[in-house]
């Protein structure tokens, strides 16, 4: 269901999963794709490599890097805020920045002819 959202970033299926998982911790995202794919190290490498352009890679890091703080940051937001609202506005707004700067790269890059 998350595709259609993802497609114009040039973010596959499996790369959304792996971004699903990385909502607990980024540091599970390698992890993810590894379990994904079925591979580990070189093959898990060269895999990747064949099946995502440099466009999609540079798309994918920048929205992961740009997108919802793992799960014990959002846990402490709340904690510290004492506020569901303020928690839900900087999930949504940490993922709106994202799709949107990994958008404007994706489809500028494609438009200059990347």
């Amino acid at each position: 269901w998350m595709q259609p959202l993802m497609a114009p970033l040039g973010i596959d299926e499996k790369l959304t999963i792996a971004l699903i998982f990385g909502f607990v911790a980024k540091e599970v995202v390698i992890g993810a794709l590894a379990v994904i794919y079925g591979l580990e190290g070189e093959a898990l490498t060269t895999q990747i490599a064949h099946s995502v352009d440099w466009l999609q890679a540079y798309s994918f890091m920048v929205f992961c890097l740009i997108y919802t703080p793992c799960l014990s940051t959002v846990a402490t937001l709340r904690s510290e805020s004492r506020s569901l609202a303020f928690t839900g506005f900087s999930i949504a707004w940490s993922l709106a920045l994202a799709w949107l700067v990994s958008l404007v790269f994706y489809q500028g890059a494609r438009l200059l002819g990347f």
